[in-house]
């Protein structure tokens, strides 16, 4: 059996101990980065490769919405899971179509999302709450 690569051991130790603020913007990450690709290879014609970056991130999706918890977050956890829905339909729909300016709507809104999970990260590090386990948005399981 081949030893995991000192690389692969590190990120896998970071996911385990980040906490919940953390995890969520390496989703966004993952998700921003694998609409961006599906774009770059719909752009090359590369159908496959397009299909696979959207099927990544339509699962990236489908995670931020099993461990959304709407009903502890009141209205921006309503809203937050009608975004969730609406991206996840829309990248679908890109798959279908092989259109990139619906994937670019989608990076639009995730973007967004993302700047605003790092703006709650970065009050919760002023207010000293960095990555305290007891300091976490409660819009997560």
């Amino acid at each position: 059996m081949q030893q995991p690569s000192r690389y692969t051991a590190y990120r896998n130790t970071s996911i385990q101990t980040a906490d919940q603020r953390t995890l969520i913007l390496m989703l966004y990450d993952g998700l921003l980065r694998f609409l961006q690709k599906s774009i770059v290879k719909m752009e090359a014609r590369d159908v496959e490769a397009a299909h696979n970056y959207l099927v990544r991130s339509r699962e990236i999706v489908a995670e931020l919405l099993a461990t959304l918890r709407p009903e502890k977050a009141g209205a921006i956890g309503a809203n937050l899971k009608r975004l969730y829905v609406y991206a996840f339909h829309r990248i679908v729909e890109a798959n279908l179509r092989k259109d990139p300016e619906i994937v670019r709507e989608v990076i639009k809104i995730v973007s967004t999302l993302r700047e605003g999970w790092m703006n709650t990260k970065s009050a919760a590090a002023r207010e000293g709450g960095g990555a305290e386990e007891g300091r976490h948005v409660n819009v997560l399981r």
